[in-house]
């Protein structure tokens, strides 16, 4: 619940909303419950700093030759495990007699990449985003997909063990969004060719939540941070990271804990975690782990 590195990728149309709209996922949890969900909600784990997702441990890529433990320790899928059981237990227990509850809402678990295992599917061509857009590295046009990936649709509107095996991408989520709710043109060549998920939706009884499987996930480690892990040195992305945050402290005239006042000065690598603690502190106010959640009692 610290960041979302959503936002991050994002940072020029979505900062404006960092304050108000950035949630940790206890907040959804409390609106399920209440029925307060907005019409969408996009739910992103943890991608450092204690991760809950199903990627690999990536604090290897911070320090010199080490794995950096306080950023990210070694872990297996199990965080991602536990996290999505919890939000499926969420979605799962939504009944509330109005407002938002299991039966008008769905609950849609995708992934970004295919883990790496062979796929003896080619990845099929499709439409370039932006036909009029120069070419990228190799020449590449974007009009190829990648690997298939996982998909998840989670409704007592959708039949018990149903596969679809039509063709869906990433953007069907966009083009299922703009059905819905007539959002207008598609946004690219690739929402507009995308297969919505209003097909799946085939019962005429819902299925009642109570009698679904309640799947039990595995411990998980315990998160540890120990800064001293970091070593004497930082690689180069830990030193960019640095930098990085060192630059947008200066244009926004922000002050950040533990950075340096002199701009000649690096930041000491037992400090990094310290400064990116802060920063991300900062940008996000409402992940911040002593921030109390909007509309609940408590902290983050």
């Amino acid at each position: 619940d610290r960041f979302s590195a959503t936002g991050l990728i994002h940072f020029p149309q979505l900062k404006d909303r960092f304050a108000t709209h950035f949630v940790p996922f206890a907040q959804f949890e409390a609106d399920a419950a209440s029925g307060d969900l907005p019409d969408f909600s996009f739910i992103e784990p943890n991608l450092a700093l204690g991760h809950n997702d199903y990627h690999p441990a990536c604090g290897r890529a911070m320090g010199h030759g080490m794995a950096v433990q306080s950023i990210d320790p070694p872990s297996s899928i199990l965080g991602g495990e536990a996290f999505l059981s919890r939000l499926y237990n969420a979605y799962k227990g939504m009944q509330s007699p109005a407002g938002s509850n299991v039966w008008n809402t769905a609950l849609l678990i995708g992934w970004d990449e295919p883990g790496g295992t062979y796929d003896h599917v080619p990845p099929p061509s499709v439409p370039s985003p932006d036909p009029s857009a120069p070419a990228g590295q190799d020449g590449f046009t974007f009009d190829r997909s990648g690997y298939r990936v996982p998909a998840i649709i989670v409704s007592p509107w959708v039949a018990e063990g149903e596969v679809f095996n039509q063709e869906h991408r990433h953007t069907s989520l966009i083009a299922t969004l703009r059905e819905q709710w007539g959002l207008g043109d598609p946004f690219s060549a690739r929402d507009a060719a995308a297969r919505t998920f209003s097909h799946v939706f085939t019962l005429d009884t819902p299925r009642d939540p109570q009698t679904w499987p309640t799947p039990q996930h595995r411990p998980v480690p315990a998160f540890m941070e120990d800064p001293a892990a970091l070593g004497t040195s930082l690689s180069t992305l830990g030193k960019t990271l640095a930098q990085g945050i060192r630059e947008y402290a200066a244009q926004n005239n922000i002050e950040i804990e533990g950075l340096p006042k002199d701009p000649k000065d690096d930041v000491p690598p037992e400090q990094l975690l310290t400064v990116l603690r802060n920063f991300l502190a900062t940008i996000f106010p409402l992940l911040a782990p002593s921030a109390p959640s909007p509309g609940t009692p408590g902290t983050a």
